[in-house]
């Protein structure tokens, strides 16, 4: 993906879209197919806020609650597109519908 302004990147399936961010794992889901689990701010008024799997919250929880060096280098922020971030999180949502992989 190239950076082309502050809010849109150009994605090379979708286009011209908002940015939106992700932990690598959900980033990764995108290939696999696999549910990783789908966290966000639930204070949040964006419309992709940054996002992170069940594994990487568990390690946030265990550090205490907090965003520590150590989680952030494990969460391995990534940049994903709009659209690209909507089927990751429809990874998820299929998944949790199903009863299958993590359920948040």
């Amino acid at each position: 993906m190239q950076m082309s302004s502050d809010q849109i990147i150009e994605c090379s399936h979708h286009g011209s879209q908002r940015k939106a961010f992700a932990c690598q794992h959900i980033a990764a889901s995108l290939s696999t197919g696999l549910a990783v689990g789908f966290h966000w701010p639930a204070d949040s008024k964006e419309p992709h806020p940054e996002a992170w799997c069940t594994s990487c919250d568990e390690a946030r929880i265990a550090a205490g609650g907090d965003w520590t060096s150590e989680v952030e280098e494990k969460l391995g922020v990534t940049l994903l597109c709009g659209s690209c971030y909507e089927a990751a999180k429809q990874i998820w949502a299929h998944a949790s519908a199903k009863g299958q992989g993590p359920t948040k």
